[in-house]
């Protein structure tokens, strides 16, 4: 689905990844880990053309992607829910979610807003409120609401837990296996809370100063103590 080949990218003349390699199956789940400040946010934004100046291969069901914009990114199937989560203050929940319609893949047809909404309990009481008025947790739930609604190939979650309480981030794990369950979709997931990429991945990444240091499935790197307190301990 996913190929990502020895990428570079920089922000000005300062280098931030350095020769990354990773690949997303179809349908596969995969979660890139590391501190913060490691080069996962940069990786995301790379693989969309979504700010870096990019070297290096990025190609989707094996078309290489080129430089082709984010918005025809998006409609070939990826779909990325940046750590900022960019909700629009000014319309309600309903309205936000209905903004896919804009980001549908080729050939698909945008969820109804309702229909997505009910799949979070959460939003039910808080779909006519403002996104401006929503809470942290709120604005993560419906950033990934918004993002499900365009039916996605592929799930991108740029640091979805950051700054949510513990009850919220179980419910979202719950949450976001259950939909990439019922739409068969495949889940890039950037995280520093380990319990949840494990929650939602089977397999993983490793990246520290912007260069891969790891890469297998949970239960290897669980067997290896010195990967996970050289590069992973706080």
């Amino acid at each position: 689905m996913l190929t990502v080949e020895n990428l570079n990218a920089f922000y000005g003349d300062s280098q931030i990844l350095h020769g990354i390699t990773i690949n997303v199956e179809d349908g596969g789940r995969v979660a890139v880990v590391g501190r913060n400040g490691a080069g996962k946010s940069t990786l995301f934004k790379s693989i969309m053309n979504a700010g870096p100046r990019v070297q290096g291969r990025v190609s989707w069901n094996g078309e290489d992607l080129g430089r082709s914009p984010s918005f025809t990114r998006v409609r070939k199937g990826l779909a990325l829910v940046p750590e900022d989560r960019r909700i629009f203050g000014h319309v309600t929940v309903l309205e936000n979610i209905a903004m896919s319609r804009y980001g549908v893949a080729n050939g698909e047809t945008a969820l109804d807003p309702e229909a997505v909404v009910n799949r979070f309990p959460m939003l039910v009481p808080i779909k006519d409120r403002l996104g401006g008025q929503l809470s942290g947790g709120q604005q993560q739930m419906v950033a990934v609401a918004r993002a499900i609604a365009a039916r996605p190939k592929l799930m991108m979650l740029d640091e979805p837990t950051e700054g949510l309480a513990p009850v919220i981030i179980e419910q979202l794990a719950r949450d976001v296996v259950a939909v990439c369950n019922e739409n068969k979709a495949g889940l890039l997931l950037s995280e520093q809370n380990l319990w949840f990429a494990k929650q939602c991945t089977d397999r993983l990444y490793v990246i520290d100063t912007g260069r891969v240091v790891f890469e297998g499935d949970w239960a290897t790197l669980d067997a290896n103590a010195d990967v996970k307190q050289r590069y992973l301990a706080l």
